[in-house]
C-alpha cells in the first residue's frame, strides 16, 4: 500500500521514489585521506544561476578530466582529478568544491589543494569565490604546548591565533580567523592519534562551520538595512499616533488613514522582502551550533578557543538579525494596532454623521406632519365652508320657490354639523391609511 507524505498527500508509489528517500540518509559521503593531507574548499553563492547550471558546469568538467560526471537529480559528486580528490556538493543558495590533496606543501600553505586543479577550472572558482578555506592536517609534535603554539603561529603568520584540543585530545585546532591575500582563511588540525575515519569527521565539520557562519552572516547586513528604515518609519508612525491622540489639532483623519496605510504596506514590503534572509540565517546558525558542539574542543594553552570566537563573533550578529525581525514584527503589529483605532474612530465619526442626518431628517418629518396637520385643519374649515355655502343657496332657492324658511338661520344652524360631519370623515380616512 502506497502511503502519502504527511505534508503533501503526494503518495510515493514509485521505486524510484522510494530510493530516493533512502539515499538521502547516505547523502554527501566524507572525502577521506590519511594524514598528512591539505584540503581547499571553497563556497560559491548561486545567485542568479540554477542548481541544474551549475550542475552541469561540473559535470562538464569532469567530462574535460575523463570522469564521470553527477547525474541529473545529484546534489553531490565525488571525482579523482589528477592528485586531487575533489568533491561539488549543491546547498540551498550555494555550491561548496572541496578538494584533497595528501601531504603537506613545503612549508605547510605554500602549495594549497586549489593548486592542483586545472587551471580554467581554479579561476573559475576564483572568480566566483564566496568563501575560501585552506587546511594543513600535520603531524603533531611531542613538544611542550608552548612550542607548538609557537609553531602555529608561525605558520598562520599570526600572533593572535585561537584553537584547542579536539577528539578526547587526539588532535588539535588553529585558526587566526584572517584571510590570506587570495582571501582564504588558514587551519591547521594537528594530528596526535586520529584515525582516518575520525579525522575525516572533523574535517567535514570543521568545513561546515566555516561555510555554514559565513552564510549565517548574510542576514547581518540585511538586519542592518531593516534597521535603518524602521528607523524612517517608526517616527512617521509616532507622529500619526499622536496626531490620533490630538485629533482636534488635526481632524482630517481620512489624511492620516491614508498615511499610516502607506506606513503599513511599507512594513509589510520590508517584512515579506528579508524574510527568507532571517529565515535561513537562524537555519545556518542552528547548523553551526550543533557542529561546534560535536568538535568537544577544550582549552589548550594560554590560547583563547577556536570556539569560543567564533561564538563570539557569530552569536551578536545573530542577535542584530533577531533584533531586526523581531523589530519589524513590533512595527506591524503597532501599525495594525494604529490602523484598527484609527478605522474605529473614522467609524465613529461616520456613525455621529449618520446620526445627525437621521436627526436632521426626523426634524424635517416632524416639521411636515405638523405643517401637513395645519394643511389638514385648513381643509375641514374649506370644504366646511364650500358645503356651507352650497347649502345656503339651496336654501335660498327654496325661500324663492315660496318655502317659509329663514336661509340664514338654516345655514348658521347647518354649518356646525357640516363642519362635524367633515371632520369625522377626514378622521375615517386617515385611520384607513394607518391601517
Amino acid at each position: 500500500m502506497t502511503q502519502p507524505y504527511a505534508d503533501t498527500g503526494t503518495p510515493i508509489n514509485t521505486l524510484s521514489e522510494r530510493i530516493a528517500l533512502s539515499n538521502e540518509w547516505h547523502a554527501r559521503p566524507l572525502l577521506t585521506l590519511p594524514s598528512p593531507l591539505r584540503c581547499s574548499h571553497m563556497v560559491c553563492l548561486r545567485g542568479d544561476t540554477s542548481l541544474e547550471e551549475r550542475r552541469q558546469d561540473f559535470a562538464d568538467f569532469c567530462e574535460s578530466q575523463g570522469q564521470s560526471g553527477p547525474s541529473k537529480e545529484s546534489r553531490h559528486h565525488s571525482v579523482n582529478v589528477g592528485n586531487c580528490l575533489l568533491k561539488w556538493e549543491g546547498h540551498t543558495e550555494a555550491d561548496s568544491y572541496t578538494l584533497l590533496v595528501a601531504g603537506n606543501g613545503e612549508p605547510p600553505f605554500a602549495a594549497p589543494a586549489i593548486s592542483f586543479l586545472d587551471a580554467s577550472m581554479r579561476s573559475r572558482l576564483m572568480d566566483q569565490l564566496f568563501l575560501g578555506v585552506h587546511i594543513e592536517v600535520i603531524p603533531c609534535t611531542d613538544s611542550p604546548e608552548e612550542s607548538r603554539l609557537q609553531r602555529v603561529r608561525a605558520l598562520l603568520g599570526r600572533q593572535e591565533v585561537y584553537g584547542g584540543s579536539i577528539s578526547d585530545n587526539q588532535g588539535e585546532i588553529w585558526s587566526s580567523f584572517r584571510l590570506d591575500a587570495e582571501g582564504f582563511s588558514r587551519i591547521v588540525i594537528m594530528d596526535c592519534a586520529l584515525s582516518e575515519a575520525r579525522l575525516s569527521r572533523q574535517v567535514q565539520r570543521i568545513l561546515e562551520v566555516e561555510t555554514y557562519r559565513m552564510l549565517a552572516m548574510l542576514g547581518l547586513p540585511a538586519a542592518r538595512d531593516v534597521m535603518g528604515t524602521l528607523g524612517e518609519l517608526e517616527p512617521a508612525l509616532d507622529e500619526v499616533i499622536e496626531q490620533i491622540a490630538h485629533r482636534d489639532a488635526d481632524p482630517a483623519l481620512e489624511l492620516s488613514l491614508g498615511r499610516i496605510t502607506r506606513i503599513a504596506a511599507k512594513v509589510e514590503h520590508v517584512a515579506a522582502a528579508h524574510a527568507y534572509r532571517f529565515a535561513a540565517s537562524r537555519a545556518y546558525n542552528g547548523i553551526v551550533e550543533r557542529r561546534v558542539a560535536e568538535l568537544s574542543e577544550q582549552q589548550q594553552g594560554s590560547a583563547p578557543r577556536y570556539t569560543t570566537f567564533l561564538q563570539k563573533t557569530l552569536m551578536p550578529a545573530m542577535r542584530t538579525c533577531e533584533a531586526a525581525e523581531r523589530r519589524t514584527q513590533e512595527l506591524a503589529q503597532r501599525v495594525t494596532r494604529a490602523t484598527q483605532l484609527l478605522d474605529s474612530m473614522v467609524d465613529m465619526d461616520q456613525k455621529k454623521q449618520n446620526q445627525a442626518i437621521l436627526e436632521s431628517l426626523a426634524e424635517r418629518a416632524n416639521l411636515q406632519l405638523r405643517l401637513q396637520q395645519s394643511v389638514e385643519g385648513f381643509s375641514i374649515f374649506a370644504i366646511t365652508y364650500y358645503a356651507v355655502g352650497l347649502l345656503g343657496y339651496l336654501f335660498k332657492s327654496a325661500k324663492s320657490l315660496g318655502l317659509g324658511i329663514n336661509p340664514d338661520l338654516l345655514t348658521g344652524i347647518t354649518a356646525p354639523v357640516v363642519l362635524a360631519i367633515v371632520w369625522l370623515s377626514v378622521r375615517s380616512i386617515k385611520n384607513r391609511l394607518k391601517r
